[in-house]
């Protein structure tokens, strides 16, 4: 990550607290993720969604846990999508289309790293699907989906 977070560090016991406040255990990798940057901006930015129609996007932004404006702040994103995006992931980050980039936090998804499509949210009767017809896996860690990122010809 080459931009850090404007908003300041966070500390394993705000992460903690989060985690109790949320009721998830957070896998330790994205913990460390959060000691270093705390959210942040990253470049490159770009990152292939297999399984999407053949599409990409970019990162505009990760969500951190700080007093910054709430929109950027990882409680809020939770909360956002709390009855939107299936109980096992958590958003941690978006792109600019209202779409999200979440982290598996329990069971066989855990670590993994997931790309949320807000255009197919909703089922037939209008309702939110909260299902994974609208999730495709990117990455199979935090550090192999950083990795990938890279930047893409305008």
């Amino acid at each position: 990550m080459d931009t850090e977070n404007p908003y300041g560090a966070t500390s394993r016991e705000e992460i903690a607290m989060f985690e109790a406040r949320k009721n998830v255990r957070l896998p330790v990798e994205y913990k460390d993720f959060l000691l270093k940057s705390n959210g942040g901006m990253p470049t490159p930015d770009g990152f292939e969604i297999p399984g999407f129609h053949g599409q990409a996007s970019t990162v505009n932004a990760f969500y951190g846990i700080h007093d910054g404006p709430k929109t950027k702040r990882l409680d809020w994103a939770c909360e956002v999508h709390r009855e939107r995006i299936p109980a096992d992931l958590i958003p941690i980050a978006y792109d600019a289309f209202g779409n999200e980039v979440c982290i598996g936090w329990k069971g066989k998804r855990r670590g993994k790293i997931y790309f949320w499509d807000h255009e197919d949210e909703l089922d037939e009767q209008g309702l939110s699907r909260q299902d994974y017809g609208n999730v495709y896996l990117v990455a199979n860690s935090l550090g192999e989906f950083l990795d990938s990122l890279k930047e893409f010809e305008d």
